[in-house]
């Protein structure tokens, strides 16, 4: 009987000792690249030494260009996990990292660029803004009633122009073609104001320093002339 007994125990401690080496392999499944806006969604998989996928509680992490921290968590191997990506997210490689007992395994994706900008119509005020990673560089058509104007767009990522719609008095068919007609809104009964029918810029959203490019030139110039004078009276004084 006590025979027995340590017989049994000893094949329940090599069960056990089998199970903590039964991890082989960590891996990570994910697609190669994502255009922002994308469902990022991965794996974090165990195999054993067969390369049989086994079950587990995986730690992963998920980190953008500037290894920014975007989700964390555990997981159990197989489980699909699913992040949105943002319109504006960094362009690069991203990275994915996971862990299990001492195996760990980092994959790579990359994030494309995204030019992309919002347009809406506030009243007789066309707002662009610019949603993407990258800058915005697009011709916009704006029809009014049958005339049309175009405007050439450029923005920041972040950044957002308006533009005032002019016409003579009255109520306006408004329709705005982005690009290559890649978006085209269209907005019914708007009524203008003004003497011709044209685009005017709206400047009370833009930052001092965008509306003053001369001023911002001025003293940069100033600053580094205030340096560069410094410098030669503190080399001077040193060198006598």
């Amino acid at each position: 009987m006590k025979k027995g007994a340590i017989l049994i125990f000893g094949m329940l401690l090599a069960l056990g000792f089998l199970g903590l080496v039964y991890a082989e392999k960590l891996d990570i499944e994910v697609k190669d690249s994502y255009i922002p806006g994308d469902e990022v969604r991965f794996k974090v998989v165990l195999y054993d030494d067969e390369n049989n996928k086994i079950q587990g509680k995986i730690d992963y992490a998920l980190q953008d260009y500037y290894t920014e921290s975007m989700i964390g968590g555990s997981a159990d191997s197989g489980q699909e996990i699913v992040y949105k990506l943002p319109t504006d997210a960094y362009q690069g490689p991203w990275k994915i990292t996971a862990n299990y007992k001492d195996i760990s395994a980092n994959r790579l994706f990359n994030v494309d660029d995204l030019e992309k900008a919002e347009i809406r119509l506030e009243g007789d005020v066309l707002i662009i803004k610019n949603i993407g990673n990258t800058p915005y560089d697009k011709k916009i058509l704006i029809y009014i009633g049958q005339e049309d104007q175009t405007a050439q767009v450029y923005l920041e990522i972040g950044q957002e122009k308006r533009i005032r719609l002019t016409a003579p008095t009255g109520a306006y068919d408004i329709k705005v073609v982005e690009g290559n007609e890649e978006n085209v809104l269209e907005f019914e009964g708007i009524s203008l104001t003004g003497n011709v029918v044209g685009l005017e810029r709206v400047l009370g959203n833009d930052s001092f320093w965008q509306k003053n490019k001369i001023v911002v030139l001025f003293l940069g110039t100033l600053l580094f002339v205030v340096i560069v004078v410094a410098g030669l009276k503190a080399y001077k004084r040193y060198s006598m």
